[in-house]
């Protein structure tokens, strides 16, 4: 066998074997599907994290340091999964499929599955994004420790390649390069297979539970196949990982309001600090999922809930604090939006909101992008109007309008030409939402009568 070939997978198991120590601990112990997605969402981003504290106390990325992460892990997720109590899995909110439904949805996902694997195991980094900005840290950060700094951070002729920017992805990558030892290998991309599957998987589960398995395979199968999501879930990029960091919050905060399992807000807290890590479209995110815990969950003003939100948003400040104080010196360019969103800019600017509502506008309906999915979300709600009722379902409605328009400000004051950036850019900010969406339509979708054996069950969804 190729080395570098048995290093990948040695690797892949490491970041699965993360994600497993956590999920062993945080999920219930029947729901296999369930702890595959959380295991291969946050697997990658946890190691990555605990390489990026290493790196900044100057062990970079290497097979030593990445096999005492993963030991660690393994032992810890044994050592508290064996102190858990038992937990009683809730049993799913629908009835069951046909087999021919069910048949069709797989066959729909396996294309995707297929077009992303071959992106991500056999063919080189080609899209310039990723190339000149994520795996270009990637092999900076393999080669040198963030401690000391290193050089390439402070060149401002590397602008073009978001100096400010986290370094989550990167690192994902660089622990590939470490683990096989070569700086020009074609594995670079591999672990972003595992975070496309866990989101997939993570959906699936969490719809099942809601609505049983013929809305979830529909919705999975609408998810997993959108070209957009397709196209860059195996590319190298950040913003499919981004949108499964996003996916997994976002179930785990519908989850803390339903049940109030401590469990679920600590998987949000993992989830949204790597979504923090990612991008800096991440931030905005992260602050998203902060307000959800705090306004959103039922009776929000009650001691418990005021404490758990504030627990979580300082969670993830804490997690986050280590790049803030690591940047704050870094050269900025003229990509610092932050310094243009005031209100001075933006009232200088409101002529442009006509042409950024009419691009976004259009981007949503953009078959070549998105075929039928963003379609999907009002037919399903007009098919089942009374669910609009349901507290998980108008709560992802404001979370995914949030998400959306959360980026209308930073094109008000970007410094490009706004044509050609909406056109560059929008596919991608759009793929950060698809998770809201596609829980959207699994919720939203019609469901049949139930079997006579089955009719009196209490759906687990509540209003």
């Amino acid at each position: 066998m190729n080395p570098a070939v048995m290093w990948c997978a040695i690797y892949l198991g490491c970041l699965l074997i993360v994600g497993y120590g956590v999920a062993a601990v945080l999920i219930a112990p029947k729901s296999h599907l369930e702890r595959f997605g959380v295991a291969a969402c946050l697997g990658p981003g946890i190691t990555a994290l605990c390489l990026i504290a290493l790196s900044m106390c100057g062990w970079g990325p290497s097979r030593p340091v990445i096999g005492l992460v993963t030991v660690i892990f393994a032992a810890g997720g044994l050592f508290l999964w064996k102190k858990q109590p038992p937990t009683l899995t809730q049993p799913d909110g629908g009835p069951p499929a046909p087999l021919w439904w069910i048949g069709l949805c797989l066959a729909i996902a396996a294309y995707g599955i297929f077009a992303v694997g071959l992106d991500a195991l056999l063919y080189p980094t080609i899209e310039w994004d990723a190339f000149a900005i994520w795996q270009l840290k990637a092999k900076v950060l393999a080669v040198h420790a963030l401690h000391p700094r290193p050089a390439y951070f402070d060149n401002v002729s590397l602008s073009y390649s978001h100096l400010r920017y986290p370094l989550l992805v990167p690192m994902i990558s660089a622990g590939m390069h470490a683990m096989t030892g070569r700086l020009d290998d074609p594995w670079q991309k591999a672990p972003f297979l595992l975070t496309y599957l866990g989101l997939g998987a993570y959906v699936f589960a969490a719809i099942k539970k809601w609505r049983g398995p013929a809305a979830a395979a529909a919705a999975v199968a609408l998810l997993m196949t959108t070209p957009v999501i397709v196209f860059h879930a195996g590319s190298g990029q950040a913003d499919a990982t981004l949108a499964a960091f996003c996916g997994g919050s976002l179930i785990c905060i519908l989850r803390w309001q339903r049940d109030g399992r401590w469990q679920d807000l600590i998987l949000a807290t993992m989830f949204t600090a790597c979504l923090a890590w990612t991008k800096q479209e991440g931030l905005v995110l992260a602050a998203i999922d902060v307000a959800a815990v705090a306004a959103l969950t039922p009776h929000p003003l009650r001691r418990r809930n005021l404490w758990a939100a504030a627990a979580f948003a300082l969670a993830v400040a804490v997690l986050y604090l280590p790049w803030i104080l690591y940047s704050r010196n870094l050269p900025r360019t003229d990509e610092n939006y932050t310094q243009h969103l005031n209100l001075t800019e933006l009232a200088a600017h409101l002529p442009r909101l006509p042409q950024i509502a009419t691009g976004m506008a259009g981007e949503l309906m953009s078959w070549v992008d998105w075929g039928f999915f963003w379609w999907m979300l009002p037919l399903t709600a007009l098919l089942s109007p009374r669910r609009l009722l349901e507290r998980p379902i108008w709560t992802l409605w404001i979370l995914l309008i949030c998400q959306l328009l959360a980026y209308v400000p930073p094109f008000m004051v970007a410094p490009w030409d706004l044509n050609w950036l909406l056109e560059m850019v929008l596919d991608r900010l759009f793929l950060h939402a698809t998770p809201a969406a596609a829980l959207l339509i699994g919720l939203q979708w019609p469901q049949l009568p139930r079997p006579a054996a089955t009719a009196d069950r209490p759906a687990p969804l509540v209003h």
